[in-house]
């Protein structure tokens, strides 16, 4: 089996002139050219936003933008105390194709002021100026984790099983919260 996949992307390399390489690098320039297009017409799409409450202890919401009936993006905040967490999913005819999740974390609670940081023998209280934020970004192409970029800015290895239910996770929630955008 594995000889006979071989055979056959040695075939389609010489059909097309382009090493996997090459035309994985020309899949990920798309999919940045439809991430950037979507950004580019953010401002005439409609949007509507919804509140989570069962996902966060501080809750969160969603906000779906759409180009007459497609989803084109949505953006989920969830809130706590010590951070937030912001995943966009953007979508193509109906399809996710680009996932960016982003971790802000506090250097205090919201709620550690300058009374509770004198209590706690603390002399730093909640700046949000000092947030740290880790980003992933996750390009997806026929329903598959195709590359994902860690919060180091260096690729993953998609080789193990990480790639399966993490693709996999972010597809199954962005289809959950896109089915809570009924319009």
């Amino acid at each position: 089996m594995l000889k006979q996949q071989t055979l056959i992307l040695l075939f389609l390399t010489l059909r097309t002139g382009l090493s996997p390489a090459q035309s994985n690098d020309s899949l990920i320039r798309d999919i940045e050219t439809r991430y950037q297009h979507i950004h580019d017409n953010l401002t005439s799409y409609d949007s509507k936003r919804i509140y989570i409450m069962d996902e966060s202890t501080e809750g969160g919401e969603a906000k779906a933008y759409f180009d007459g009936n497609a989803i084109k993006l949505i953006e989920v905040l969830w809130y706590g105390e010590t951070g937030k967490i912001k995943v966009e999913y953007y979508f193509d005819n109906g399809q996710l194709f680009f996932a960016l999740d982003s971790h802000f974390k506090y250097n205090r609670p919201i709620y550690y002021d300058s009374i509770m940081a004198k209590e706690n023998n603390d002399n730093e209280t909640f700046n949000p100026e000092k947030t740290t934020v880790k980003e992933n970004r996750y390009y997806f192409s026929n329903s598959k984790l195709v590359r994902w970029i860690g919060d180091d800015k260096k690729e993953v290895d998609l080789i193990n099983g990480t790639k399966n239910t993490t693709g996999q996770e972010l597809i199954d929630h962005s289809s959950k919260i896109k089915d809570q955008f009924k319009k």
